[in-house]
């Protein structure tokens, strides 16, 4: 789909998208980071009766939530290699180029 091709996009757009997925990967490893040691404190703490009460339901959200933060992570990176490849296209464009020091000298 054209529409996932973020090569296309123009860059305020990929920089938007960018920041974006930053901002939700910090939110969400935040929020990941706290929740599990919460509940890692609430299994050692009770034990089979936090089992009981949806400890391991508890985990695979926190399982859910690491993989969103892993695909917001992926997101920045594929947006951030898109805004270097073009930064480089255009300062190659800029550069003049160099002039040939082994060419022959013009006779004439």
């Amino acid at each position: 789909m054209a529409v996932f091709n973020i090569t296309r996009w123009p860059v305020f757009w990929v920089f938007c998208l960018a920041g974006g997925s930053v901002a939700v990967f910090a939110f969400v490893t935040v929020n990941l980071f706290s929740h599990a040691m919460a509940n890692l404190t609430f299994i050692k703490e009770f034990g089979l009766m936090a089992i009981q009460h949806g400890a391991l339901l508890q985990v695979a959200e926190l399982m859910a939530w690491g993989a969103l933060s892993l695909g917001c992570w992926l997101t920045f990176k594929a947006c951030e290699q898109v805004l270097v490849n073009r930064y480089f296209g255009w300062a190659k464009q800029c550069t003049p180029a160099e002039p040939d020091t082994n060419a022959a000298p013009k006779k004439g």
